[in-house]
């Protein structure tokens, strides 16, 4: 779908950086020359006209050298068997008979980079100019009312966070978006964690980086892999930086937001999860050893309190002895 004056407007931010995939630390590599593609349809329902609905292709594509995330659609969409229409403007205006215009007139397909609905075509991202590079991921959906109900909000300036997910370690506090500061626990000393942040208004890029937020750089961790992380590490997420590119920009600047993940090591005795030692942790090992909950394998290595490989009423002792700062 064709973005008109508004992506005329925001034309000139293609020669700002583009995020890129930098491995300043500790990036887990990525041994691949893929790029993930997904083509959806959840907006429109088949009961309302379309001829189809659901995720209709999620692949890893191969990545070529003279790759644009348009040809790289293109190519996905023609190896799975669908149809596909381009129009005069160069863009994918219809897939597997689902058009843009069809059933509104402010329906359409739209694309995402990493989550980011992008400042210009994306013809224009391309692996030659640093645009797209293997780990990506692109996402191509039908949106009904230009975007706004896939979280494409023009004019709009709320840089927050809608969510954030972590995987290979834990929040020592539900996600909300108003809050800004969290502790991040791991299990180890260092440790592969994968943090996924979404932001509420996908038109600002959210980019990510551990120990010195630099935002005008392209130091930033890659989108949805692991990373390496150890005590005492933090890692800032921003949304909305004005040095980057968005299409909002014809409408003025919006203010950053950045959140900040405090690592720490989960201490030995917390069950709990909460990051600290307390009775609770004590009353959930009494409940371990009457059978009456399970631990998974981290969890049983801080239950053993006293190191000798094996879960006893000892450890229970050990812990209740700890907690009281014997």
């Amino acid at each position: 779908m064709k973005h008109t004056v508004k992506k005329t407007v925001v034309i000139a931010l293609s020669a700002l950086t583009l995020a890129s995939s930098a491995s300043a630390l500790n990036v887990s590599a990525d041994a691949d020359n893929t790029v993930h593609v997904i083509v959806k349809n959840e907006r429109l329902s088949v009961a309302d006209g379309a001829p189809w609905t659901g995720t209709l292709i999620d692949t890893q594509a191969t990545l070529n050298a003279d790759d644009s995330i348009e040809t790289l659609v293109e190519r996905v969409i023609k190896d799975n068997g669908f149809e596909f229409t381009v129009s005069d403007y160069g863009y994918i205006s219809s897939v597997n008979n689902l058009a843009e215009y069809a059933y509104n007139g402010s329906g359409g397909w739209m694309t995402t980079l990493n989550d980011w609905f992008t400042s210009e075509g994306t013809i224009g991202y391309t692996v030659e100019n640093g645009g797209l590079k293997a780990g990506d991921e692109i996402v191509m959906m039908y949106s009904c009312s230009w975007g706004a109900d896939v979280g494409s909000l023009y004019g709009n300036f709320d840089t927050s966070l809608q969510a954030l997910s972590v995987d290979g370690g834990s929040l020592t506090q539900a996600f909300v978006p108003s809050q800004k500061d969290y502790t991040l626990l791991i299990d180890s000393a260092e440790t592969a964690v994968t943090v996924v942040p979404e932001a509420y208004n996908k038109n600002y890029q959210v980019r990510m980086y551990c120990n010195v937020y630099l935002p005008v750089s392209n130091a930033q961790l890659p989108y949805k892999q692991a990373v390496s992380v150890k005590d005492g590490d933090t890692l800032y997420i921003g949304i909305g930086n004005p040095a980057w590119p968005t299409m909002n920009s014809w409408a003025g600047t919006a203010d950053e937001t950045v959140y900040t993940l405090q690592v720490k090591t989960r201490p030995l005795g917390d069950l709990s999860g909460n990051g600290s030692v307390g009775i609770e942790d004590a009353t959930l090992l009494q409940r371990y050893l009457a059978e009456y909950v399970t631990f998974d394998a981290a969890m049983q290595a801080r239950a053993d309190i006293d190191n000798d490989g094996d879960i006893t009423i000892n450890d229970v002792t050990a812990l209740q002895r700890m907690i009281a700062e014997f």
